[in-house]
C-alpha cells in the first residue's frame, strides 16, 4: 500500500523521494506526491526519513 503525504506537513525537501528505491514519490509545486502508488514496496523508508512527519502507511 502507497504511503500517504500530509501535505500541510510536507516542506518538499526531496528526502523521501531520494530514498525511495522504486521512484514511487516525486516533488512537485513544492510538495512530495504518489505519483507510481502501484509500485510502492511498503519499504517505509521514505517515512523513516522525513522528519516532518508527513509520511505515514495506513494500517
Amino acid at each position: 500500500m502507497p504511503p500517504v503525504i500530509d501535505r500541510e506537513k510536507c516542506t518538499g525537501c526531496g528526502e523521501c523521494v531520494n530514498a525511495c528505491p522504486v521512484e514511487v514519490l516525486e516533488v512537485k509545486d513544492e510538495k512530495c506526491e504518489v505519483v507510481k502508488p502501484d509500485e510502492c514496496v511498503d519499504c517505509r523508508a521514505c517515512e523513516a526519513v522525513c522528519t516532518a512527519g508527513a509520511i505515514s502507511f495506513p494500517e
